[in-house]
């Protein structure tokens, strides 16, 4: 990672500067001479600038309620927790720091709503702000891990904790004061299906919506703060704290933790076990 110094906005990225020079140059060099030809060729056009892309300290409340405003965007093609987290971030980005932000489409997160095509998977909120974690952590180590997935991996724990929805957005929602229920699971299946059955309400109605939105508002939130202290250097990768039943599951089918070597490491994930499976010696 490079260094940086104490109240600096903006923490540059190797190559970045490299890329983009290359860019101006060739752009302005042969933008007449090459304008059509990549036209008609778009595989010539110029090459991806190489992860990671710069961050810069962003504000996490700004971009919270970017979020819950996106997801109840009406607009035809739009809206979704996907979009939500995903152009909250990129808009703050694309504002902030500008290039090689500017180069995304704002798009490019909406077939994650409803958990990717209304599929029920992983909840899109996850998916768009993970996307961005990635481009902005990739191939950075701190004590020989990588900090891309690792920062990926302590979201999807948080999110699984949290009693949804939050309150930090009832000033600006009409229906506040939900009720809050714990997701349980980084599926949008189960978050859902377990929040519209203790609220007594279905799917498509405005009190789901109203939820989801502050789910993907808490999300970026959460995310933007996160970024924050990683790049500030003062994030600390939180322990995964199993519950009594999953630990026991663990012990012998793994993964192996800090105090316990698994048996036999035959599944993957840090997911809730007793959700889908029974509890046996």
């Amino acid at each position: 990672m490079t260094t940086h110094q104490p109240g600096t906005k903006v923490w540059p990225r190797r190559d970045l500067l490299t890329a983009s020079a290359a860019l101006l140059a060739g752009g302005v060099a042969g933008s007449v001479a090459t304008g059509v030809s990549q036209a008609a060729n778009p595989e010539s056009s110029f090459e991806a600038i190489p992860l990671p892309w710069p961050w810069t300290t962003l504000e996490p409340l700004d971009a919270g309620r970017r979020a819950y405003r996106l997801y109840k965007d009406r607009t035809k093609g739009r809206g979704g927790c996907g979009t939500a987290s995903f152009l909250s971030l990129l808009s703050l980005l694309k504002e902030e720091v500008g290039h090689p932000w500017t180069t995304l489409p704002d798009m490019m997160m909406a077939h994650a709503a409803s958990g990717f095509g209304g599929h029920g998977t992983l909840c899109g909120a996850l998916a768009g702000a993970s996307t961005i974690i990635n481009m902005v952590t990739f191939g950075e180590e701190r004590d020989h891990i990588l900090q891309n997935s690792q920062i990926v991996d302590r979201l999807f724990w948080w999110y699984a904790e949290q009693e949804f929805p939050p309150k930090r957005f009832d000033d600006i929602s009409p229906i506040p004061d939900q009720i809050q229920v714990k997701a349980m699971s980084p599926l949008c299946h189960t978050s859902v299906s377990k929040w519209v059955h203790e609220a007594g309400v279905e799917i498509k109605t405005e009190d789901k919506i109203e939820r989801c939105a502050k789910v993907a508002g808490e999300v970026a939130y959460t995310v933007t703060l996160g970024l924050n202290e990683f790049f500030a250097g003062n994030w600390v990768a939180p322990s995964w704290n199993q519950s009594d039943e999953t630990e026991h599951c663990i012990r012998c089918h793994g993964p192996a933790t800090e105090t316990q070597r698994a048996r036999k490491w035959d599944q993957q994930g840090h997911m809730e076990c007793m959700m889908c499976h029974e509890d046996h010696d």
